[in-house]
C-alpha cells in the first residue's frame, strides 16, 4: 500500500528523534544563558560609576598598582598581597579610571557565571540557570562584582579553571587555577579538593598529576614578588585580626554567617535543613564526588572564617557550592529553590537585622533588636557612594 506523504512531513528514527531533542535542548539552554548575562550585565552597570566600591581595600589595590607601574617597586595592598590584580588595577585604572576597573570585574563576573553554568552542566546538576540567577543577585557578589576587588577575579578564574580541567583541557586548567591561589591565597582551599577529586577520580591520569603540579608552582611563583617586597622573608603570610573576646569572636563569626544569606533566609534553610539533608543523603551515586567535594570547600571556607570572622565577602567563594548542594537537594522540588532565591533577592532592599553594629564590619559592640533596616545591597550602595566623595573619585 502506498501511502503518500506530504513534502514537509519528516521521517526520523528513534536516534535521530533523540538528536533533535538534544540539539533543541541545547539551543534552548544557549538562549536562557545569553538571557542571563545580558540581564546581570545590564542590572549590574548602573553601579560602575559610583566609585571603586565601599571597602577601602579597593583604594588600597588601585595604590599598589599605580606604585607598580610609575614607580616600578612592588607595595601590597595588605598581606598577604594580591599581587596579579594588583598589577592589573594599576593597568586598568591608568587606561579608563575607576569606571574601567569596576566594568572589568564585571565582565570577570559574567565569565565566571558563564563557567559555573559551564561546570553545572557537565557535572549533571539540576536547575543551574536558577542557581546562576541566585548566585548573580546574592548582595555580597552583587556588590563585589561592581567593585575594585579581587574576590570574584580568583573565584572567576578558579571556575575557569574547573571548566578547562572538566574540559581536559590541562594546561589552562592549570594556568587558571594557579592564578587563582595568586589573587588569593584562600582560593587553595578550592583547587586543593578540586585537584584532590581529580586524581583521585583518576589515579593514573598522569595529566590530572601534572595539572596539579604544575598548578602548584603557578600559584606558589606568584607569591615571589611579595616575598621579595617583604625582605625576602615570609612576613607577608599574615592576616588582619581584631582584638575580640572570645565570645565576640564567636558571636561575630555566627552574625556574619547569619547576615551573608539574610535572616528570613537562614531560617527558611534551617527549617528545611533536615529535609535538604536527607535529599543529599539520597543523592545518585554520579552526584557523591560533586557534593563531597562541595562539603570539603564549604567547610574549608566556613574553619577559615571562623580563624578571621572579618568581611561577610570572605565567605563568597563557599557561594555557588553551597548552590550546587541546594539545587542537588531540591532537584525535585524546583519551587523550594525558587523560594531560597526570592529571598535572597528580597535581603538586597529589606534587612530584619537582631543586632546593629556601632561600626559596620569592625563592631566592638552592638545593640540588640530587631530592626527592619534598608537591605545589603542598599547599604552597600550608600556606602560607596559616601566612600567614593570622600576620597574624590
Amino acid at each position: 500500500m502506498n501511502i503518500p506523504l506530504d513534502a514537509s512531513v519528516a521521517i526520523v528514527g528513534p536516534d535521530d528523534a533523540r538528536a533533535s531533542q538534544l540539539a533543541f535542548a541545547a539551543a534552548n539552554s544557549d538562549h536562557l544563558r545569553w538571557l542571563l548575562l545580558g540581564s546581570v550585565g545590564c542590572l549590574y552597570l548602573p553601579l560602575v560609576f559610583m566609585g571603586p566600591g565601599s571597602d577601602p581595600d579597593s583604594i588600597r589595590e588601585l595604590r599598589s598598582g599605580a606604585i607598580l607601574l610609575w614607580e616600578h617597586r612592588y607595595v601590597l595592598s595588605r598581606p598577604p598581597g594580591y599581587f596579579p590584580y594588583e598589577a592589573l588595577c594599576g593597568l586598568l585604572y591608568f587606561l579608563g579610571g575607576m569606571v574601567a576597573t569596576n566594568c572589568a570585574t564585571v565582565a570577570m563576573s559574567l565569565l565566571l557565571l558563564d563557567s559555573f553554568l559551564g561546570v553545572c552542566e557537565r557535572l549533571v546538576v539540576p536547575h543551574r540557570h536558577l542557581m546562576a540567577a541566585a548566585m548573580a543577585i546574592h548582595p555580597i557578589y552583587w556588590a563585589a562584582s561592581t567593585s575594585t576587588i579581587d574576590f570574584i577575579w580568583a573565584l572567576g578564574c578558579f571556575f575557569v579553571g574547573f571548566r578547562l580541567l572538566l574540559n581536559h583541557r590541562h594546561f589552562g586548567a592549570a594556568a587558571m587555577l594557579g592564578l587563582s591561589v595568586g589573587i588569593r591565597l584562600s582560593s587553595v582551599l578550592m583547587v586543593a579538593p578540586l585537584l584532590i577529586s581529580g586524581i583521585i577520580e583518576r589515579p593514573r591520569d598522569a595529566r590530572v598529576w601534572m595539572t596539579a603540579a604544575l598548578a602548584s608552582a603557578i600559584g606558589v611563583a606568584l607569591y615571589l614578588p611579595e616575598f621579595i617586597a617583604s625582605g625576602n622573608s615570609f612576613a607577608f603570610l599574615t592576616y588582619y585580626i581584631g582584638e575580640w573576646t572570645w565570645s565576640g569572636h564567636i558571636a561575630r563569626f555566627l552574625y556574619k554567617n547569619v547576615y551573608f544569606w539574610g535572616l528570613p533566609t537562614t531560617l527558611f534553610l534551617c527549617a528545611a535543613a533536615p529535609a535538604l539533608i536527607r535529599a543529599l543523603a539520597a543523592a545518585e551515586r554520579r552526584f557523591r564526588a560533586t557534593i563531597i567535594m562541595s562539603l570539603a570547600i564549604l567547610f574549608g571556607f566556613e574553619a577559615l572564617f571562623l580563624k578571621i570572622p572579618v568581611q561577610r565577602a570572605y565567605l563568597l567563594p563557599m557561594l555557588p557550592f553551597a548552590l550546587i548542594l541546594l539545587a542537588l537537594a531540591t532537584r525535585d522540588r524546583p519551587r523550594l529553590l525558587m523560594a531560597i532565591t526570592l529571598l535572597v533577592f528580597s535581603y538586597n532592599f529589606v534587612s530584619l537585622n537582631i543586632a546593629r553594629a556601632d561600626i559596620p564590619d569592625h563592631a566592638t559592640r552592638a545593640i540588640i533588636g530587631p530592626f527592619i533596616e534598608r537591605g545589603s545591597l542598599l547599604s552597600d550602595v550608600a556606602a560607596r557612594l559616601n566612600f567614593a566623595r570622600a576620597t574624590n573619585f
